[in-house]
Formats: structure tokens, C-alpha cells, sequence
């Protein structure tokens, strides 16, 4: 049986509402927000960024996103997933949070390792949205097992392995750093 709720969002998902608007407001959302943050078009008098600018802008380039539908495709298949990866990330954080010391707050910045950590994993979660959004995570996957003994991918984890040795050498508390 078919309440009123259910014959709304139908009517929305057959209006595009789901399709179009949502996208559109989400990529003028977005890009407006960074036009604003960056002032990268300019700033009024007062100090305050050009809105109108700005608005124009992220305008333009939402009405050029939703025309492609590719791109809307990649947008509803990849904001649940960055959305699931979002309330993973606040359990995660909430978690570590409360076997915290309990005397001070817990902060992920005061914390390089967790920081880092966190980096680390969100940047691997979100690429691995983004090439399944495309269609491209399972060759990518295959081709690792695949060739995970060739010369290639043993460099690849050779190379991270280095940058994160000198990382974590360069960034030990105590060490004295040199340069700027």
C-alpha cells in the first residue's frame, strides 16, 4: 500500500529531483563554498568576497556538471559510500575518544600518529570510492593480486615504505630538523 510519503518521493524521483536538483545543489554548494573560502575571484572593500562573482561562478559550473550524465551518475553512486565512510570515521573518532586520557580532551592534531593514521585511511577509502564510482576499482585489484610479485608493485611498496621511514625519522620528537 502506497502512503502519501512513498507517493512523494516517487513523484521526486520521477521529476529528477534526485537526478538533477540534489546534484546541482550539491556542486553549487561545494564550489561556491571554496570560491568564498579561497577569494580566489577577489574581495569587495570591506574584505568581504564577491558573492555575486562567486555565486555566478559556481553557478556556470553546476549547470555544466548536471548536464553530464556521467558525472551525475558518479555523484549518486559515490555520496552514499563517502557518507557511510563519514559516520565510520565519527564512531571511529568517538571510540578512540573515550579511551582517552580522561584529565584533557582527546585531539587527533595533538596526536601526529592518530592524525596521520586517519589521513592515511580516509585518502585509501576515498580513492577506493572514487574508482568504484568509475568502475575501475575491480581491475584495479585484479591487476594488483594479479601482479602483486612483479617488480613494479614490489617498488611501489618499496618507495611508501622509504618516504614512510623518513617520514617518521624526520618528524620523531627530539630530532633537531633542518631547513625553513
Amino acid at each position: 500500500m502506497a502512503t502519501p510519503l512513498s507517493n512523494a518521493i516517487d513523484f521526486l524521483k520521477r521529476l529528477g529531483f534526485f537526478d538533477v536538483i540534489l546534484s546541482f545543489l550539491f556542486i553549487f554548494t561545494i564550489v561556491f563554498a571554496i570560491l568564498e573560502k579561497t577569494k580566489i575571484l577577489g574581495i569587495e572593500k570591506d574584505g568581504r568576497p564577491k558573492k555575486n562573482i562567486n555565486s555566478m561562478v559556481a553557478l556556470t559550473i553546476a549547470l555544466f556538471f548536471v548536464a553530464i550524465p556521467r558525472a551525475v551518475v558518479f555523484i549518486q553512486s559515490s555520496l552514499p559510500y563517502a557518507a557511510l565512510l563519514l559516520v565510520v570515521i565519527v564512531i571511529y573518532m568517538l571510540l578512540v575518544g573515550s579511551y582517552a586520557s580522561g584529565e584533557k580532551e582527546f585531539h587527533f592534531g595533538e596526536r601526529k600518529f592518530w592524525g596521520a593514521f586517519m589521513g592515511i585511511i580516509v585518502f585509501v577509502s576515498v580513492a577506493a570510492i572514487f574508482l568504484n564510482s568509475f568502475g575501475w576499482l575491480d581491475p584495479v585489484l585484479d591487476y594488483i593480486v594479479d601482479k602483486w610479485q612483479d617488480t613494479f608493485i614490489i617498488s611501489l611498496i618499496f618507495v611508501a615504505f622509504i618516504i614512510g621511514v623518513v617520514y617518521w625519522v624526520y618528524n620523531t620528537p627530539g630530532g633537531t630538523k633542518q631547513g625553513g
